[in-house]
C-alpha cells in the first residue's frame, strides 16, 4: 500500500523556523522530536537523603530502539554522573540498606556496584534471566525474579529446555488450559519465580521451588509486587495461584515465606477479589497492601489495607475514601503513609497518618500539582518523585517532608529543558460539563499550537481506553495530546461514564452498558465543548480511540454521523467473538454479565451492544489500526470493523502491525502510527493540508 502524507514532511515548513525560547516563534512538535525526548524515571534517594539515582531514557528513531541509563547526582546540586559508569547500561537501580553499594540490571543480570569507585560485580547468570532488585533491610539478601521451567530444578535444566525449544524445528503451540496466551505472548511453560541472593553473589535461591504461579502476576507487574519483612526473615509477595480458574477469576494474593527455606503461606486467602503489593513498616510491626473486595471486577476500588505482619487483623484503613489506593509508600517513622491516587484527572499523593490505635487520618493531599508518581522517601525527610504534565515530559523533582506535608518542591532533572524551549506546547485547560442523569463531569480542551484568536480549527475527540480509565494531565509516549494538536487540531479529552478518579460510583456506570451512558457522555460534553470553545469547527469533527476507545469508535460508527472522519485502534467489534478469543474471561465475564451463551447476557448485553449488529449504518470514514499480537483485543476485530466498511463503499484504510501487540511500542512503528493518523486526519478535516 502506498504511504499516506508523511507527518514529518507535512511539517517541514515548521520544522525550518529557528528555535528560540520566545513564546511567539515556538512551533508545534514534530515526530522527530517528540521521539527524542527524554524519559526520565524510578527516582531513588540514599538512605541518607544526600545522593540521587534516576534512569533516563532515549530513543533512537534510525537504530529503532530505546535505551536506558542511570545517574546519579547529589541532591544539594551539582554534575549528575552516569552510574555506574559511562558504559553501562544500568536500570533498576536500588541503594543498599547501608548506602555503600547498588544492585543494578544490565544486560537481563543482577549486578552490584559500589558508590564510591570500584569494580562492579555480576551476580546472576540465570538462563531466565533476572529483573526488579529489591534488597532486604538487613542488607544481607537482595530478592530478584527470573523465568524458570517449574519442574526443573536447577538452571541447566532451564538451559536444557530453552536449547531444546530453539533447535525445535516445530514452532507450534499446544495448551490444555485457559489462559494459554496473555498479552502479546503465548504461554512457553516458563514462570517468574521469585530468588534470593547475597550481595557477594553466593546463596543464590529460588525462594518457591517448583511454584506452578508468576511472581509478580503478568503481564506488568514490577518489583512492587514483593518486599522483605524488617527483620529480613521472610520475603512478602504477589501471586495468582488460581490454578485451572486463572482466566477467569481475579483473586490475586499476598504470600509469606520464609528466606532460610520453607513453605508459602497465603496471608489473604479469605478474600476472594485481589490483594497486591505489600509495603512493610520501618518497625516491622505492620504490613499495608491494595485489595479489591468483588471477585471478578478488575477495576474495583483498590482499598488500602492494614495487618499485622503475619497477615492477621487486616482491615480497610479508609472506608469513605472514595478513590483508589494505586500505591503506598512508608515514612520513615513508620505511621506517615503516602498513598498515590488518581484524583480528577491527575495522579496525586496523599498523606495518611496512623495513631497509637492504628486509625487511621483523612487523607490530605501533598503531592498535587500536574501528575505525580514513583515517590521515594529518604531517612532525612528528603522526597523525590516523578512529575509530568500533559505539555512537558517527565522529570525529578524534590522537596522536604514537614508537618505541612511536602514543602520546598522543586525540579531536580531538566533533560528535556532545551527541546522544551523549541516548542510551543499547549497546557491541558480543565473543563467541566453535564452529563447523562445530570452528574457533573471533567475533562480537557486542549488548542491547537496554530491557535489565532478569531479562526476556526478542526476538532478531535479523543476516547479512552479501559472502559474503567481516564485522560490524565501526563505525557504520554503512545497516544500524546501534542501529536495529536500538532496537526491543528482542538482536542476535546473526555472522562465520562466508566472513567476513574472521580469515584466508585462513575467507574461502575459503564459495565453491562457499554454503548450507553458512555456514549451520552460524550456526545454532551463535545457539544458542551463547542459551545464555550467558539474557535472549535463543529463542521470539521474527528474522533479517535483505543481499545474501549476503539469500540467507543466502532459504536460511534453506527450511530451519529457528525463526524468526518475516525481512527479506530485495537477497537472491540463483535463482542461474542470478542469473548471467545481473549484471555481475560474476568473481563468480558464481567463487563457484559457472563458468557454470550448466558440467555440474559446474550439478550441484554451481546445483542444490545455489540457495534457489528449496526454496520449497516457506517457511513463515516474509518482508519482502523491494529497489531497481530494483541490478544488482549485479537486482531480479527479490526479485520472485521474494516471489511464490513469497505464492502459497503465506506472510505476506510487498515494498518495492521505484525509485530507489535495491543500497543505499538516500536519508534519506527509509532512514526508510522502518526503519519497514518495525520494523513487520515488531514484527509477529511483540512483537506489534506496542516494548518
Amino acid at each position: 500500500m502506498l504511504l499516506l502524507r508523511r507527518l514529518s514532511v507535512a511539517l517541514l515548513a515548521l520544522a525550518t523556523i529557528a528555535p528560540t525560547v520566545s513564546a511567539q516563534t515556538r512551533r508545534p512538535i514534530t515526530f522527530e522530536e517528540f521521539a527524542s525526548a527524554k524519559i526520565v524515571s524510578d527516582p531513588q534517594l540514599s538512605p541518607d537523603g544526600k545522593w540521587l539515582l534516576y534512569a533516563v531514557r532515549s530513543t533512537d528513531l534510525a537504530a529503532n530502539r530505546r535505551t536506558t541509563r542511570t545517574w546519579i547526582a547529589p541532591v544539594s546540586g551539582g554534575a549528575a554522573r552516569q552510574f555506574p559508569d559511562d558504559r553501562t547500561m544500568a536500570s533498576e537501580a536500588r541503594w543498599a540498606p547501608d548506602g555503600a553499594s547498588v544492585a543494578y540490571t544490565s544486560g537481563g543480570q543482577l549486578w552490584i556496584a559500589p558508590v564510591r569507585g570500584g569494580a562492579a560485580k555480576q551476580l546472576t547468570n540465570l538462563t531466565g534471566g533476572a529483573s526488579g532488585p529489591v534488597w532486604s533491610p538487613t542488607g544481607d539478601r537482595i530478592a530478584f525474579v527470573s523465568a524458570v521451567y517449574p519442574e526443573c530444578r536447577d538452571d541447566a535444566c532451564n538451559a536444557a529446555k530453552d536449547k531444546a525449544k530453539s533447535e525445535s524445528k516445530v514452532k507450534a503451540h499446544a495448551a490444555d488450559n485457559l489462559l494459554f496466551r496473555h498479552w502479546n505472548a503465548y504461554d512457553e511453560g516458563t514462570r517468574s519465580h521469585l530468588f534470593v541472593v547475597k550481595p557477594d553473589g553466593g546463596d543464590l535461591r529460588d525462594l518457591i521451588p517448583g511454584a506452578a504461579y508468576d511472581v509478580p502476576p503478568g503481564p506488568f507487574g514490577g518489583s512492587e509486587g514483593y518486599t522483605f519483612s524488617s527483620d529480613g526473615r521472610f520475603a512478602l509477595y504477589t501471586a495468582k495461584d488460581q490454578g485451572s480458574k486463572d482466566a477467569w477469576t481475579t483473586d490475586l494474593n499476598v504470600y509469606s515465606v520464609a528466606v532460610a527455606a520453607g513453605v508459602a503461606r497465603v496471608l489473604t486467602g479469605d478474600n476472594k477479589g485481589a490483594d497486591q503489593n505489600p509495603v512493610v513498616s520501618g518497625d516491622g510491626r505492620m504490613m499495608f497492601f491494595a485489595s479489591q473486595r468483588r471477585a471478578g471486577f478488575e477495576a474495583d476500588k483498590w482499598r488500602l489495607m492494614g495487618a499485622l505482619i503475619d497477615g492477621m487483623g487486616g482491615r480497610e484503613l479508609l472506608p469513605n475514601w472514595d478513590r483508589n489506593a494505586d500505591g503506598i509508600v512508608v515514612a520513615p517513622d513508620s505511621k506517615t503513609l503516602f498513598v498515590l491516587a488518581g484524583d480528577i484527572g491527575r495522579d496525586k499523593y496523599f498523606r495518611v497518618t496512623l495513631d497509637a490505635a492504628g486509625k487511621a487520618s483523612a487523607p490530605q493531599p501533598v503531592i498535587t500539582e500536574h501528575n505525580n508518581t514513583q515517590l521515594s522517601i529518604a531517612k532525612n525527610g528528603t522526597v523525590a518523585w516523578i512529575r509530568e504534565s500533559g505539555a512537558a515530559p517527565a522529570e525529578v523533582w524534590v522537596g522536604t517532608l514537614d508537618a505541612s506535608g511536602v514543602s520546598a518542591q522543586r525540579q531536580f532533572t531538566h533533560e528535556n529543558d532545551a527541546l522544551l524551549a523549541k516548542l510551543n506546547l499547549p497546557p491541558l485547560e480543565d473543563f467541566w460539563f453535564t452529563g447523562s442523569n445530570n452528574v457533573k463531569m471533567h475533562g480537557f480542551i486542549v488548542k491547537p499550537p496554530q491557535f489565532e484568536a478569531g479562526k476556526k480549527f478542526p476538532v478531535l475527540l479523543l476516547v479512552h481506553g479501559g472502559p474503567q480509565g481516564a485522560w490524565f494531565d501526563s505525557w504520554s509516549t503512545r497516544w500524546n495530546y501534542q501529536m495529536f494538536a500538532t496537526g491543528g487540531y482542538g482536542l476535546v479529552i473526555l472522562n465520562p461514564t466508566g472513567s476513574t478518579g472521580y469515584g466508585q460510583k462513575l467507574t461502575d456506570g459503564v459495565s453491562k452498558d457499554w454503548g450507553g451512558k458512555t456514549y451520552v457522555d460524550l456526545m454532551k460534553g463535545l457539544d458542551a465543548a463547542l459551545k464555550v470553545n467558539p474557535w472549535m469547527d463543529s463542521t470539521r469533527m474527528a474522533a479517535a480511540g483505543g481499545a474501549y476507545g476503539g469500540y467507543m469508535v466502532n459504536w460511534i460508527a453506527g450511530h451519529t454521523n457528525r463526524f468526518k472522519a475516525l481512527v479506530s485502534h485495537a477497537g472491540p467489534f463483535n463482542l461474542e467473538n470478542m469473548y471467545a478469543a481473549t484471555e481475560e474471561l474476568w473481563f468480558p465475564e464481567w463487563e457484559y454479565g457472563g458468557p454470550f451463551w448466558n440467555p440474559t447476557a446474550m439478550a441484554t448485553q451481546y445483542r444490545k451492544y455489540s457495534p457489528h449488529l449496526f454496520a449497516q449504518n457506517f457511513k463515516t470514514p474509518t482508519l482502523v489500526i491494529h497489531g497481530e499480537l494483541d490478544y488482549r483485543v485479537p486482531y480479527t476485530e479490526g479485520l472485521s470493523m474494516f471489511t464490513s466498511l469497505r464492502r459497503q463503499g465506506v472510505d476506510a484504510r487498515i494498518v495492521v502491525y505484525p509485530d507489535e501487540g495491543h500497543w505499538i511500542l516500536k519508534p519506527q512503528n509509532s512514526q508510522r502510527w502518526y503519519q497514518e493518523v495525520h494523513g487520515w486526519l488531514g484527509k477529511y478535516l483540512t483537506k489534506g493540508l496542516v494548518p
